[in-house]
């Protein structure tokens, strides 16, 4: 049987793929989207829960060449590697160092400081259209809290290159950053505030109000894709159910998955896995009013709704069917536990997977080798916060109005 014809596909159901339907739909385009699971359910659903417009510092940068030993063998190290997958990991691991010197960082934050200057206009029309999104936006700014001097003074480049690309951010003392969390007190030397940032009460629950107007069109269709296969009538996408969808053109908004359906056209793009983790309390009650991350420890603690506290975090480079790596949890929670003087159970954890490149920059544009299939992907730490900016420019690419600039985010600079 010859499928049904559709004007657009969108892969994938994260927040970057609802972001992507919802700009083509405001473009007049018929829009199908993908997703096998919830609703935002993977890394959607369990990040920090911050919309960082200030994130333009990559985890690539030449001080990783300096804290590569502790980074790779403590065992209270906030990034671990599975070793493994070590021979697996090499190639993606020896692209990764040859980014971490001072020009190539300083690139790459130049591309995602781009990027992160559209993070709320990228937003902004679609909140138009879905008031109750909009209802879970707290603007409270966010906080780095640094509990050393060494912490602090090894801050203080990310500081001069952050204030060089123009994002705004206030330097404080320990006595400032007690005035603005007080369960901070005593904790922190020092600390940088984002006042622009915001973070969201339930990061799932915004993205699915989001996507209402996906859903009540019926819009969104259950579905894993398998690979992909372009012809002239088409790009058709193979599903692991046996069924076959056809589209004039394909966004691939996968996440962590998103590689390897490029490889079934052939495309090869050192996408990798960085695994991150969450523990949540129910404290029914607001120990924090922002998110504040305690800079060493390389996790966020998030004010939820209904009084609950999400630290969210660290860095696993694991493979995707790997089970959940408990050391990484009890990382996490004792640090909080420490931090925060808190005795509650844990209410909930959680282990999902980031889409990783290289140079820590996503891969937004057509592919290289058909130009039908628009990349979307590949956002790291920055999924929620570039998930509006990458819609608008999905949108760009197929009006053919794509910024010239946007080259520099094809994935032909592997």
């Amino acid at each position: 049987m010859t499928p049904t014809r559709n004007e657009i596909i969108v892969i994938g159901g994260g927040a970057v793929g609802i972001a992507c339907a919802l700009w083509l739909r405001r473009d007049g385009h018929q829009v199908v989207l993908l997703e096998p699971e919830d609703i935002a359910g993977q890394c959607s659903y369990g990040n920090a829960s911050t919309l960082s417009e200030y994130g333009c510092t990559p985890v690539a940068n030449a001080s990783v060449w300096s804290q590569l030993p502790n980074l790779l063998f403590s065992n209270n190290s906030p990034f671990v590697v599975q070793w493994t997958r070590l021979p697996e990991l090499m190639p993606w691991l020896l692209r990764f160092m040859a980014q971490c010197n001072k020009r190539c960082a300083t690139i790459n934050a130049q591309r995602l400081a781009r990027l992160l200057g559209q993070t709320f206009s990228g937003y902004g029309p679609l909140l138009e259209a879905a008031p109750q999104a909009r209802e879970l936006i707290r603007n409270e700014g966010c906080l780095y809290a640094y509990t050393t001097e060494k912490g602090l003074k090894s801050a203080q480049a990310g500081i001069a290159l952050r204030s060089s690309l123009g994002v705004e951010q206030e330097i404080l003392n320990a006595a400032g950053v007690a005035a603005l969390e007080p369960a901070m007190a005593g904790k922190s030397v020092g600390g940088v505030l984002f006042p622009n940032s915001c973070h969201l009460r339930d990061t799932q629950g915004f993205i699915q109000a989001l996507a209402q107007p996906l859903l009540s069109e019926g819009s969104i269709l259950k579905g894993r894709a398998r690979g992909l296969r372009t012809a002239n009538d088409g790009v058709h996408i193979e599903c692991e159910d046996g069924k076959t969808l056809l589209a004039d053109r394909v966004v691939l908004a996968a996440g962590a998955w998103s590689a390897k359906l490029a490889a079934t056209l052939g495309e090869r793009i050192p996408l990798d896995t960085e695994r991150g983790y969450h523990v949540e309390f129910e404290l029914g009650r607001e120990v924090l009013t922002r998110p504040t991350c305690p800079v060493e420890s390389a996790f966020y603690m998030t004010p939820l709704a209904n009084g609950r506290l999400r630290a969210a975090g660290t860095v696993e480079l694991a493979s995707l069917r790997a089970p959940t790596n408990p050391a990484r949890i009890r990382f996490i929670e004792e640090r909080v536990r420490k931090l925060m003087n808190i005795d509650a159970p844990v209410s909930h954890q959680w282990m999902g997977m980031r889409p990783t490149l290289p140079d820590c920059v996503p891969v937004i544009g057509p592919s290289r080798y058909d130009s039908r299939v628009i990349h979307a992907f590949g956002h790291q730490h920055l999924g929620i916060t570039l998930a509006g900016t990458t819609g608008e420019l999905v949108a760009a690419c197929v009006r053919g109005q794509a910024p010239d600039w946007l080259n520099d985010y094809s994935a032909a600079r592997f």
